[in-house]
């Protein structure tokens, strides 16, 4: 488990947890939550590490404490991390559907991190490429470059390539016009695209 939904609506969902660095998830990895009859998954966007007056104090000592120290308190401190993420497609029985869930998460559902083969099936209908390339409190170009990025690191061994050049084709489709906006993203793809 990530962590445990704080409040949501119809298109994001935000999940609190506590500083763990090593299982937190990165911008653009896929995660999911459930509701009765309904698995949300949505693509992370934002992670913000909340201060409190207690971390504000140790930043202020900072200087005079050792590494130790800090990392101690950073592991004994329940330093809040809050995650928010874009809905984009959700399954209702069998039926892995595109889009707006009908309902959102309720508060305090536990968020979970999405297999392999949960990404690689999700994100291989690029049909949220719309959903990401219209959030309008996210940076969607850089997330959906990530994603994509993402989810070809997912793919069997080999298949990455063919997977962001599939991804690439429909990302010039959508955006013929718009090429300064398709060629900052393809460029994104580029320079990470698997050998």
């Amino acid at each position: 488990m990530l962590g445990r939904i704080l409040r949501s609506n119809a298109t994001t969902f935000v999940f609190g947890r506590t500083a763990r660095a090593d299982d937190t998830p990165a911008f653009g990895h896929l995660v999911k939550t459930q509701r009765p009859g309904l698995t949300l998954y949505a693509l992370v966007y934002e992670i913000v590490v909340a201060d409190d007056p207690f971390v504000r104090q140790i930043v202020a000592a900072s200087d005079a404490m050792s590494p130790e120290k800090v990392e101690d308190m950073r592991q004994r401190r329940q330093v809040p991390v809050e995650i928010t993420a874009l809905t984009i497609a959700f399954r209702q029985g069998d039926a892995l559907i595109h889009g707006i869930p009908p309902r959102p998460p309720e508060a305090l559902q536990p968020v979970f991190p999405c297999s392999d083969e949960e990404t690689r099936e999700v994100l291989a209908d690029f049909a949220f490429f719309r959903r990401a390339l219209t959030c309008g409190d996210c940076p969607s170009d850089e997330l959906l470059a990530a994603s994509l990025i993402h989810a070809a690191g997912c793919q069997p061994p080999g298949r990455g390539r063919d997977y962001l050049t599939r991804a690439g084709r429909e990302l010039a489709r959508l955006l013929s016009n718009d090429p300064a906006r398709l060629d900052a993203i393809l460029r994104k793809l580029a320079a990470q695209m698997p050998t």
